[in-house]
């Protein structure tokens, strides 16, 4: 089954060239949207196709207790940037947030939306709860979050230290949006919204940053600190495997 879901991956690195190709010859904006976000979602579907014993349905649903996950899905993130942002300013990092920058989340906020549901429909529908079956909920959400980081690929370019910065955020963030998903059948409103946020906060607070590897590095490890904070406290459900 590995090999399967390996193949996903593959899936997800072509497709994101080819959609990425399609953006740059149709000349579509990417302030509108970023079409390469669909690929974790093709991925899915072309899996699920290819093996039929893989599928697993994108769960949608909403009452009183995801409501109150969506409500910790938005806070949390922009909390997270918000308090990097900060210790980043108090340690001499030169950041600043742009000032017209509310106009420009509102005109990507549909394609941020529809980006990051294509992102959660192959990443925390399918990927996540796939590897689960084989493993502990933690280490599938070390992989996830990993493969997840390395997947930006528009990121190499910053150099090794900016890299091992993000990959702490986007490894942290798989282990904490995991634990907001526990008992939801991995409930794609859930995960949509907590990508969602993290979207907005990365325009708010790394629009005019996205160079400053002392940022990001900071960035790592204040998601970090909150991923092993939040794991001790849940160690628990992190060491069980998802039924």
């Amino acid at each position: 089954m590995n090999w399967k879901l390996i193949l996903f991956v593959v899936f997800t690195f072509v497709f994101t060239i080819i959609m990425g190709a399609i953006q740059g010859i149709a000349n579509i904006d990417a302030k509108y949207i970023v079409l390469p976000q669909l690929a974790p979602a093709l991925a899915y579907f072309v899996t699920i196709l290819l093996f039929k014993e893989l599928f697993r349905p994108i769960v949608f649903n909403f009452n009183k207790v995801i409501f109150v996950k969506v409500l910790f899905a938005m806070i949390i993130p922009i909390s997270l940037f918000t308090l990097a942002f900060f210790i980043g300013k108090l340690l001499g990092t030169d950041v600043k947030i742009k000032p017209d920058l509310f106009p420009i989340i509102f005109v990507m906020l549909l394609g941020i939306i529809i980006g990051g549901i294509g992102e959660e429909i192959g990443w925390r529908s399918f990927f996540q709860p796939s590897w689960e079956n084989k493993m502990p909920i933690i280490i599938s959400s070390l992989i996830v979050g990993l493969i997840w980081g390395l997947w930006h690929v528009g990121h190499y370019k910053n150099g090794l230290i900016f890299m091992l910065g993000f990959l702490l955020f986007t490894v942290s963030a798989s282990i904490i949006v995991v634990y907001l998903l526990k008992d939801t059948r991995y409930n794609i409103v859930i995960s949509s919204i907590f990508h969602i946020s993290i979207n907005i906060g990365f325009l708010i607070f790394f629009y005019n940053n996205l160079e400053n590897t002392k940022l990001f590095l900071i960035n790592g490890f204040v998601w970090l600190l909150t991923a092993i904070i939040l794991s001790i406290c849940g160690r628990k459900y992190y060491c069980i495997k998802a039924k």
